[in-house]
């Protein structure tokens, strides 16, 4: 008798894995595509004669110092003998298999392998932490904080003064994907009681364990300040080597707890971003048409009525875009409520709060 095998939905869950296209410097905006095809390869050093020449600051760059090449559909690299060798994540080795979001040490600079899917989850990143260049390494470092938390299963830490469930939901979406399960786990709310997270309801646990188990091969979300009772017998069940699920803190400051071993990804105020605030509304605007599958041109003024009515935080924002796409797009209130999958009731609700934009009823 044949035993069919069982699809173990978080078997891959934690790793980004298309095809890396291009290497970054880090903390910058600088980067360098990768050759195409299946005989593609680059040499890197301070030399002219390499295909892809750096310039170190520190001198401990060598002319020629690896080589990349590509390995099936997947990138090696290899030291060339230099002096100061070559650091995968901070490890010394002669030989490396590039990941999305492996960091590459070459003398004094560090390069981080990124493919589309990683490239994307850094552009959100981005939004939500800011885009000037005094931002770009923080920005690196809270990637850092994912890959890490994920590969190492470890909790990764939200901490800022705004509402932390749909950021954690970005994360969630962009790391791993939509059709991963994204459950909350607050005791203060009713069981199973579903709570929109921009738009996309997410069914809260009053304990530990059981939202635990509906999150298999996704996320959980809970909050540092009012964790479920079972909270030790969730951390010990995390622990497990078969454990497929990411757990995600959020908090207003920095926890202490032991738990809690990723450096925390710290949101800083909108207040301190008002001149990236339009551009914060673009991104999320373009956001909700591709969730709605729509090509819905998302106007100036359209810009100006989030920024008046709906732009007291980044989900504030992220709500207010997607809701207003989607009236454009449905012409009234009743099917725009269809359209998001939310009550007429609560849709018109949030309308009466606000002056409607023109063109919708």
């Amino acid at each position: 008798m044949t035993v069919a095998t069982k699809t173990d939905l978080g078997l891959d869950a934690w790793m980004i894995d298309d095809d890396v296209v291009r290497l970054r410097e880090w903390g910058t905006d600088r980067s360098y595509p990768l050759p195409a095809g299946p005989l593609a390869a680059s040499t890197i050093g301070s030399s002219d004669a390499c295909t892809l020449q750096l310039t170190d600051p520190s001198g401990c760059l060598s002319r020629q110092h690896a080589r990349i090449a590509r390995d099936g559909n997947r990138w090696v690299a290899r030291d060339l003998d230099s002096k100061n060798g070559m650091r995968l994540d901070g490890v010394r080795r002669p030989k490396v298999l590039l990941e999305p979001g492996s960091e590459l040490g070459l003398g004094g600079i560090t390069l981080i392998a990124e493919s589309p899917r990683l490239i994307a989850l850094r552009s959100y990143l981005a939004r939500v932490l800011g885009w000037t260049s005094e931002r770009s390494e923080v920005v690196d470092l809270a990637l850092r904080s994912v890959r890490l938390a994920a590969t190492r299963r470890a909790a990764l830490a939200l901490c800022g003064d705004s509402e932390l469930g749909p950021i954690a939901r970005g994360l969630h979406r962009y790391s791993l994907g939509d059709d991963r399960p994204f459950v909350l786990c607050d005791p203060r709310r009713r069981p199973s009681e579903l709570t929109e997270t921009a738009e996309t309801s997410a069914i809260n646990y009053t304990t530990g364990m059981a939202a635990f188990e509906a999150a298999a091969g996704g996320s959980m979300c809970v909050w540092s300040k009012r964790l479920p009772r079972d909270f030790a017998q969730l951390t010990t069940a995390l622990r497990d080597p078969s454990t497929r699920v990411q757990l995600i803190a959020c908090g207003q400051r920095p926890s202490d707890r032991k738990e809690l071993v990723s450096a925390p990804i710290e949101i800083p105020p909108l207040s301190t971003r008002t001149a990236e605030i339009d551009r914060i509304i673009e991104e999320y605007a373009g956001d909700a048409a591709a969730r709605l599958g729509l090509s819905t041109p998302f106007s100036q003024v359209d810009r100006e009525w989030v920024r008046t009515h709906s732009a007291a935080s980044l989900p504030e924002i992220e709500k207010g875009t997607l809701r207003l796409v989607a009236l454009r797009e449905a012409g009234n209130v009743a099917r725009a409520a269809v359209l998001l999958g939310v009550s007429h009731s609560s849709l018109g609700e949030w309308i009466s709060r606000r002056r409607i934009p023109v063109g919708i009823k």
